[in-house]
């Protein structure tokens, strides 16, 4: 994924290379030294009247500061002037503008020429809004009102985008008043907002939201949302890190998201990418990689750790360390967002290896805990020096990601003896999962490599999906989902939306087959698993919370273990058959005991749990929620099967009956495949 990301980001660098301001419009003129106003550093500063803004950039080299700067854009006729020459105070180039008109967008780069005379046009590092020459595609379609890119102007490469006296977002009392969740009782659900939703963007995210609420979760994680290369990628080939991604929706649409979410009782947590930029990263396109890159102060030439990944970041200099400080605060302030996830954090590095830690330890103290102590800190902490830097982490109140995958993989597949690390999914601190962007499908797995007829049997294998998550969520520390597995999502991370049978690992980032037009939502054994899933998680998040924001009493899930157990104390008991073939019999602890599942009922004793059921048990009686349509979505089937979606189609009439032709598959007008 990261390779190909690389190669595409470096031809994007490539392609927006060439200069396009005329030098040869302004004198050879020294900057003027002048201080900058109190308080100023890198980045933009409105005037309190909406008719001024002040811009500060740093543009030097590990060894001179540039020779001159200008601002180039909408306030100058897109031409250098000399009257907009910016003033030197030290590293530091600066400008105030005034007489602006409120609540107006304005564009601009910089225009710098280094100290060895080359000169260069570049975005601004702190821009909240950025436009390029490719918003004629995706951007434009789900934010019309999105500003022209000043094609034939002068402009080269991203545009950053201004607006004193913009109004401001007037924010629910949901989300003002908006109490997270326990950080050791959080049910994330993780997802990436171009191949979850519907039209790709925010809006379609919008109308699923009553689908991840009827889940139980109680945060969403969203892939990175930062502007990114290109308009379709993961998002873990960062440029911009004050700028949501035009791609998905505009700011106000980011923002009525986070509000609905707020709404609905559900936290969201922001996948950041602080390890790595572009070769399109302002700082990065003003001394690029090559021959330059061994003279900018802002990257590592030589990287301290084991993920190299596009130009990594020298989190020892000062001016790298403040915007990312900056960026932390400005989405928790600015966009209400809940904590974040960093991805790589163990690369978080200065110029030297195992300065992570000291550097995280920075970051939560003065970009987290300094404007919302209760907000959370998801660390993505691998690498050789995981074992001792992990406990230090937590210990400060950070969480780490605790991948689980294998162990759930194997039980998913019936594979028993080899179903070990369930026990390492419970732990305060962490946040454990079945399954992430990274990892393997479990229900694909299952269907190629499970134990008997779980590779045909598909209820059997669907059953298995209530059984992991069970097993996930109800232990202590932290869980999170991926993205439909909860449906048993059953198509390889390695698949393609137009192969969806073909294994090849180019795929990984590409489409994936949707399952609402694959009949996902109307499957009883698929809306089976959902259900269950949601029972569980819903026990966890809202009926019974403060149960399990301790230890649990008992913990029965070792390795080989054909009948695995969870109790905490006289409040929950969980039993699962992950056996293939044989019943398992189980006893429940002493005293009065509901079944959960089971419309609360009054439990016995004993029960007989056949290959793949769960059995939850309450204290009291609990009544679990009932899903009559788990599409109270849109899942729309027929909205979805469009021809970027899916192979060249054509209508027939069969039988009376109009059906649509897609590929080799027949499906009806709502989308139901047709065997």
């Amino acid at each position: 994924m990261r390779k190909l990301m690389l190669i595409l980001g470096t031809v994007c660098a490539l392609v927006w290379s060439a200069q396009a301001a005329n030098w040869n419009d302004v004198k050879d003129v020294t900057p003027t030294e002048k201080a900058r106003p109190a308080g100023v550093s890198n980045g933009i500063y409105y005037g309190a009247d909406g008719t001024s803004v002040t811009l500060c950039t740093y543009a030097a080299s590990k060894t001179a500061s540039a020779k001159r700067v200008f601002l180039l854009g909408d306030m100058t006729d897109w031409k250098l002037k000399a009257e907009y020459q910016l003033y030197k105070d030290g590293n530091y180039f600066w400008i105030t503008l005034t007489g602006l008109t409120p609540g107006q967008e304005y564009r601009y780069q910089y225009a710098v020429e280094r100290a060895d005379g080359v000169k260069k046009q570049i975005s601004d590092l702190y821009s909240e809004k950025v436009i390029h020459p490719d918003d004629q595609y995706e951007p434009k379609k789900v934010d019309p009102d999105l500003l022209d890119y000043p094609t034939g102007k002068g402009a080269n490469g991203y545009v950053t985008v201004i607006q004193p006296g913009k109004p401001k977002y007037e924010w629910s009392e949901a989300t003002l008043n908006f109490k997270r969740p326990n950080k050791n009782n959080l049910v994330i659900y993780e997802l990436w907002v171009y191949d979850y939703t519907e039209g790709r963007s925010l809006k379609g995210l919008m109308k699923r939201l009553d689908y991840i609420q009827n889940l139980g979760v109680n945060a969403i994680e969203l892939m990175p949302i930062c502007e990114f290369d290109g308009n379709y990628n993961w998002g873990y080939s960062p440029n911009h890190y004050f700028a949501p991604d035009r791609a998905y929706g505009s700011e106000t649409m980011y923002k009525e998201f986070i509000d609905e979410c707020h709404k609905r009782g559900i936290a969201v947590i922001l996948d950041m990418v602080f390890n790595h930029a572009t070769g399109l990263n302002p700082m990065n396109k003003l001394y690029p990689y090559g021959s330059d890159l061994a003279n900018n102060p802002w990257f590592n030439v030589n990287v301290p750790h084991s993920d190299n990944v596009y130009e990594d970041w020298n989190h020892g200099f000062a001016p790298a360390k403040e915007m990312f400080t900056r960026a932390l605060k400005y989405w928790l302030t600015e966009y209400k967002v809940d904590g974040f996830r960093l991805d790589l954090s163990h690369g978080l590095c200065s110029d030297q290896p195992n300065t992570s830690v000291a550097n995280l330890k920075y970051y939560y103290d003065n970009g987290v805990k300094a404007v919302a102590p209760d907000a959370y800190m998801i660390l993505e902490h691998w690498g050789g020096s995981m074992g001792t830097e992990r406990p230090q982490l937590i210990s400060y109140g950070m969480q780490c990601w605790n991948n689980t995958s294998n162990a759930y993989c194997q039980t998913a597949m019936g594979w028993l003896k080899d179903g070990d690390g369930f026990g390492e999914a419970s732990k305060d601190g962490y946040v454990s999962y079945c399954e992430s962007h990274d990892e393997e499908r479990m229900q694909y797995k299952c269907k190629k490599y499970g134990n008997g007829d779980l590779q045909t049997n598909t209820a059997a294998r669907l059953a298995r999906v209530a059984e992991n998550v069970a097993f996930n969520v109800l232990l202590n520390g932290s869980h999170m989902l991926w993205m439909w597995e909860e449906i048993g999502y059953d198509f390889s991370i390695n698949s393609d939306l137009d192969h969806p049978n073909d294994y090849n690992e180019s795929y990984r980032c590409s489409k994936k087959p949707r399952p609402e037009i694959r009949g996902y939502f109307t499957n009883a054994n698929r809306v089976a698993a959902f259900t269950k899933c949601a029972q569980v998680i819903t026990l966890r998040t809202q009926l019974m919370p403060s149960v399990f924001e301790g230890n649990p009493s008992s913990v029965s899930v070792n390795s080989g273990s054909k009948l695995r157990k969870i109790q905490w104390g006289s409040n929950v008991f969980a039993a699962a058959n992950f056996d293939v073939t044989g019943n398992q019999a189980v006893t429940l602890p002493s005293g009065t005991w509901y079944d959960y599942l089971n419309g609360a009922t009054k439990a016995n004793g004993t029960y007989t749990l056949a290959p793949g059921e769960l059995k939850v048990f309450t204290g009291t009686p609990v009544i679990a929620p009932t899903f009559d349509d788990i599409n109270k979505r849109d899942h729309t089937p027929i909205e979805n099967v469009s021809t970027d979606e899916m192979p060249k189609s054509y209508k027939i009439l069969r039988d009376g009956q109009v059906l649509i032709v897609r590929g080799d598959k027949t499906y009806t007008i709502t989308g139901q495949l047709v065997r």
